[in-house]
């Protein structure tokens, strides 16, 4: 079992010191961090329609068109799934304060989460990161709370309801897409000059309106990397509008139940005691071999589709009928070998690394929307459009580094990152000690 160290007394209702961290989280957490940055790079360096189609910024064949395949392959959705479970197993470990007032530990929860709200407008809005989750986050951890004392069964059941809600929603996507993109191809087959019926016209509006929801047009396209390169108060305004739609309709029909059965799943887990590592070896091998075994196949028969089909965007990745099943399964597979790492206690100094970098994860996820737009962005050193699909995970790799080394540096110092300090003193509304 990964070991806490809890030589001195954890004050009540108070932060949980160093001393009294799951070092396995924190590792854990460490690497979904890092994962989910080799997607998020993407709709950083180029237009937000490249995440999902690799088309936009040319990536249809050679090196470029291989790093798609991989990054898509074996960390779409799988890491942003492990961060997510991270929060719910965090709100358990948060609660867990049994001789202090259970009106107080809501009355802080609350707070607490209300900030994760602000922090996450934070980063949309002035850091002007349309991909943010903390919004989502907070926003699902207002409903999260009336969970907590669910059975590891009972959440898991709630966890799967709303994953299979998820199969059914991605599926009709899938199917609903691709009859609309039939139509409009049959009707853009149409000998030049043919007069289109009020019905096709409607049929390529509609298209067209699907396209501009993707950000997927030529025009939005075009005006997206002209943004990129402008000033902070173009890329403001322009990233408002965007994050408006994310955080009302997209919150509403997708994003909010992908956060809220991924938490609800750790929480199950949490209860479980899989994140830990007090579960034996054997079992945490066959949750890697079984994970694995799934997600990979599954997701490379995904992703092989799709560039076969020509990027058909019925194939690309959030209409995809088996994007839930391929995600999870994978992230099981992480989960399973970052464990059986921690349980054998190898790679002590990357463990130790990865911990810090996990232990400062709000200010490690603010500070990766900081320096990608110091370096794509007009205000930066612009280089939005400017580099290869496989160029910009030389960026990923300079910044997980620096994070890795800051972090380490940065905890022999003080007790938490700067942003974590600050969500606690306002959580606490007390001054929190910052240096070690």
């Amino acid at each position: 079992m990964e070991q806490r160290d809890t030589t001195a007394d954890t004050p009540l209702a108070a932060p949980i010191s160093g001393r009294a961290r799951i070092r396995s989280i924190d590792t854990l957490r460490g690497v979904a961090l890092f994962g989910i940055l080799l997607l998020n790079i993407i709709a950083f360096a180029f237009p937000f329609a490249a995440y999902t189609d690799p088309q936009v910024d040319g990536s249809t064949e050679g090196i470029n068109l291989a790093t798609f395949m991989v990054i898509d392959i074996f960390f779409e959705g799988s890491m942003r799934a492990i961060f997510s479970m991270l929060f719910g197993a965090g709100l358990l470990i948060f609660v867990a304060k049994p001789a202090t007032d259970p009106a107080l530990v809501k009355r802080l929860f609350y707070r607490r989460t209300w900030l994760l709200i602000g922090f996450g407008l934070f980063n949309a809005y002035i850091l002007v990161w349309v991909g943010d989750i903390l919004y989502a986050y907070g926003v699902a951890g207002l409903i999260l709370y009336f969970f907590r004392n669910l059975s590891a069964k009972n959440l898991a059941a709630c966890s799967l309801l709303i994953i299979t809600f998820l199969g059914v929603l991605h599926t009709g996507f899938h199917f609903n897409t691709k009859a609309q993109r039939l139509e409009v191809v049959a009707i853009e087959s149409l000998p030049a000059g043919t007069v289109l019926s009020q019905e096709q016209e409607a049929t390529m509006e509609q298209w067209d309106q699907f396209l501009a929801g993707q950000l997927a047009t030529p025009e939005l396209i075009r005006e997206d990397l002209e943004m990129k390169r402008s000033g902070y108060v173009d890329n403001f305004v322009g990233t408002a509008g965007t994050n408006f739609f994310i955080q009302t309709v997209a919150l509403v029909f997708n994003t909010l139940w992908d956060t809220l059965s991924m938490m609800l799943l750790g929480m199950a887990f949490m209860k479980w005691g899989l994140f830990d590592a007090s579960r034996s070896l054997r079992f945490y091998s066959g949750l890697m071999l079984v994970g694995f075994g799934i997600g990979l196949p599954l997701n490379s028969w995904e992703t092989i589709t799709f560039v076969n089909s020509g990027f058909e965007p019925y194939w690309s990745t959030f209409n995809r009928p088996t994007y839930d099943i391929g995600r999870l399964s994978l992230a099981l597979g992480y989960i399973g070998l970052v464990m059986m790492i921690c349980k054998a206690g190898i790679l002590s100094a990357i463990r130790s690394a990865l911990s810090a970098v996990g232990q400062m994860a709000l200010t490690n996820y603010l500070g990766q929307s900081i320096i990608c737009n110091l370096v794509f962005l007009g205000f930066g050193l612009g280089l939005a459009g400017e580099l290869e699909r496989y160029q910009v995970y030389y960026v990923v790799f300079a910044v997980c580094l620096f994070q890795l080394i800051f972090s380490v540096l940065w905890l022999r110092r003080y007790c938490f990152g700067p942003a974590e300090w600050l969500w606690r003193s306002l959580t606490y509304q007390v001054r929190q000690p910052l240096r070690l």
